[in-house]
């Protein structure tokens, strides 16, 4: 017989090391999917945003996710929070932009593991690419049906695999670096794809509050493990991809899965095939780590009863949100043919717009619950609370308004869709609770 979620709770299993891997592949999983930065902006645009937008961008989102997760440990994150501030309507709009999201964002990585996989044995057909994306979701699903301790060990022993090959990589063509040449890359970038990878690559860091109640003093663990995160992220962005644009300099053919590539020319063919084993392997990775993270999305709505109280049901051996995990998973599989690009740009527009309730959530917070108890807080008090939060933002409205017009128009399909959902669900709510009166 199967418990229901108040029977049950989630164990805390996640340390320091394991919170760190997670957040790891909630974010990077290696400089894979960088490409298209350098096919878009050329080499000194794409190093710039790398070097200048983790700071703008990932260190305030991290430093937010170490406060609220550890003032608020529970899982479901940023739903949690953005409810806490504003209220259900809110909070319910949070947990839907971001589990669509959910689906775009994490179709991404079985797309990337077949692009990585034809470059060992070669073009497939879509059914073969289809079947391919859906057979990696069943095993990370079962995975996650064993719990957060798993995902999390998984996450530790795929980070030493992925970023092994990228140490050789930039070990071996670090004489081959010429800085002066990166000067003379795209004279018309595309600025909206540029724009959306290097956000995309350098996003996700919320994703680890989503999983607060399965951490071990959150309090923490949080702080500690975001920062070491942002720092590990940067390098194994910012040297690869400066090693590689010296070596091959060919920036236009730049695109999603190409790093294998770069790799022959700088250390031969064992490169090439160890890069891309390390690409299937990132790729499994971050499947891995935010389907744990977004079914917890779902969850947590339930839970706060603005979602159907199935998905709220923990598995009874486990202690995980089975139903959710299987419902992110079968929609994740439904979104597998479409292209890297048309997902990664629906799910930036979608995810701006939900970091924008974060933040003001984070804010917010601070004047209407000023004694809640904050372990850690985000330093210089509320203004630098406001002042941490504008870049972010500033970047989160520039994604959105640079988006073009078919993002734009299913994104806001998405949104509107939400707001329905919303009112039958309060509606079908209020007729329960009328029934039940005598």
């Amino acid at each position: 017989m199967l418990h229901s979620a108040l029977d049950i709770s989630p164990r805390r299993s996640l340390g320091f090391h394991k919170l760190v891997a997670l957040t790891f592949f909630c974010v990077a999983g290696g400089a894979y999917g960088l490409e298209d930065a350098v096919n878009a902006g050329g080499p000194v645009l794409a190093l710039t945003a790398l070097l200048v937008v983790p700071w703008l961008w990932s260190f305030p989102t991290a430093l937010m996710t170490a406060e609220l997760s550890a003032a608020i440990p529970e899982d479901g994150g940023y739903v949690v929070w953005v409810q806490r501030a504003f209220g259900r309507f809110w909070g319910f709009q949070e947990g839907w932009l971001s589990w669509l999201c959910s689906f775009a964002d994490n179709a991404l990585y079985p797309v990337m593991f077949v692009d990585y996989l034809i470059y060992v044995i070669g073009e497939v057909s879509s059914i073969e690419r289809w079947l391919t994306g859906v057979a990696v979701m069943a095993g990370v699903t079962w995975l996650n049906i064993r719990g957060a301790q798993l995902v999390g060990a998984g996450s530790v022993i795929f980070t030493f695999l992925v970023l092994a090959p990228f140490v050789a990589l930039v070990s071996l063509g670090a004489p081959m670096m010429e800085p002066s040449i990166w000067l003379t890359g795209r004279v018309n970038p595309d600025w909206p794809l540029l724009l959306s990878v290097i956000l995309w690559n350098t996003c996700g860091w919320d994703n680890a509050g989503c999983c607060a109640g399965e951490v071990k003093r959150p309090e923490k663990t949080y702080p500690r493990a975001m920062v070491t995160a942002v720092l590990l992220v940067l390098v194994a962005y910012l040297l690869p991809v400066a090693v590689g644009v010296s070596a091959d300099r060919n920036w236009g053919n730049w695109k999603d899965g190409y790093f294998p590539h770069v790799a022959v020319q700088i250390g031969g063919g064992w490169l090439g095939t160890w890069l891309t084993l390390a690409g299937l392997v990132s790729a499994v990775g971050m499947a891995n780590a935010l389907l744990c993270t977004s079914s917890r999305v779902p969850y947590a709505m339930a839970r706060l009863g603005t979602l159907p109280a199935s998905l709220a049901a923990l598995h009874p051996r486990y202690s995980t949100p089975w139903i959710a995990i299987l419902v992110n998973s079968l929609g994740i599989s439904m979104l597998i043919p479409f292209s890297f690009q048309d997902l990664i740009q629906v799910d930036m527009f979608l995810y701006a717009a939900a970091l924008i309730l974060e933040f003001a959530a984070l804010v917010w917070l601070r004047f209407r619950e000023p004694r809640m108890p904050r372990p850690y807080r985000v330093p210089f008090g509320a203004p630098g609370t406001i002042l941490l939060s504008l870049p972010p933002v500033a970047l989160c409205c520039l994604s959105i308004w640079s988006a073009n017009d078919v993002t734009k128009a299913v994104s806001l399909c998405g949104i509107v869709i939400g707001v329905m959902v919303y009112w039958l669900q309060e509606k079908k709510s209020l007729r329960l609770a009328d029934s039940s009166i005598p």
